[in-house]
């Protein structure tokens, strides 16, 4: 560890450092996140990177954070949680009951009309490749109440882009995840709140930093993200009651109220992506 530095600025904000004596043989923290060689590895990957054609932003999730987080968090142990909340939980406990996971094939989408959440989901679907099934296969049989919850989040997350107001870029990630991240976190024990957001906090959080440290140009864009996804989150009911159906035939704003969701518009991020995604110079 290094020793407490001795003048000025620095010494201020030290003067409360301890040396620990030292235990063990080899590095070792009281953090069980810091102990894990795969996250110390994969952090500074994902917060501190450039981004570039050879290994392109989404890639970022094979680089095998999910899995390090997995060891560090036992699913054994979010899973205990989670059946903790729903002894306390009646709302999240009658979600659960009703066991739904999509199974909506791209197909459907593509006649809705232009400008409605199915119409702006087919065009996805139509355009840019979109597979809402995300190569998951079919709905597995023993599914945990934990394994269904976390299933279904990622099957509607495109959805949830639509209503929160994050365009389908990367900077526009940073919306949804962090409106997942506070809207979790308000219907949620924190304990629980804290397994379920670790990844997904992480995944906007590099757009966050990366946007500031690379491409400052991006960065304004990327700072109102994150102030939208939060607003919206910590103000709406818990995401993972709303029925999605009900919504494909109506327009955004009008989902939202549907919702019971605050009023926000899409965040237009398109040529800070294109910074962000190093295909135009400023």
């Amino acid at each position: 560890m290094n020793t407490p530095p001795t003048q000025g600025y620095e010494a201020y904000l030290g003067k409360n450092i301890r040396e620990a004596e030292c235990t063990s043989s080899i590095p070792q923290s009281s953090s069980r996140w810091l102990n894990n060689a795969m996250v110390r590895e994969i952090i500074p990957i994902w917060l501190l990177r450039k981004n570039g054609p050879d290994f392109p932003v989404e890639a970022d999730h094979t680089l095998g954070l999910q899995s390090a987080f997995n060891e560090v968090i036992p699913e054994e142990e979010a899973s205990a949680l989670f059946m903790a909340e729903l002894q306390i939980n009646p709302a999240l406990a009658a979600h659960v009951a009703k066991g739904f996971q999509p199974t909506w094939p791209n197909e459907f989408f593509l006649d809705f009309p232009e400008g409605t959440v199915g119409g702006i989901m087919g065009h996805q679907i139509r355009e840019h490749g979109f597979d809402l099934t995300l190569g998951m296969g079919p709905v597995p049989d023993d599914l945990t109440p934990f394994q269904y919850f976390r299933r279904r989040a990622r099957l509607v997350h495109d959805f949830e882009h639509i209503v929160t107001g994050g365009q389908f870029t990367s900077i526009g990630e940073i919306v949804i995840t962090m409106a997942r991240v506070a809207n979790v976190t308000e219907h949620l024990s924190p304990k629980l709140a804290s397994a379920v957001n670790a990844y997904q906090a992480f995944s906007g959080l590099r757009m966050f930093t990366r946007a500031l440290l690379h491409y400052p140009e991006a960065f304004a864009t990327a700072l109102k993200c994150m102030e939208q996804g939060i607003y919206v989150g910590r103000n709406s009911p818990p995401f993972w009651e709303f029925c999605w159906e009900e919504v494909f035939a109506l327009t955004p704003a009008e989902a939202r109220r549907h919702f019971g969701m605050p009023e926000v518009d899409f965040i237009e991020s398109q040529r800070d992506e294109a910074i962000f995604r190093e295909l135009l110079e400023v």
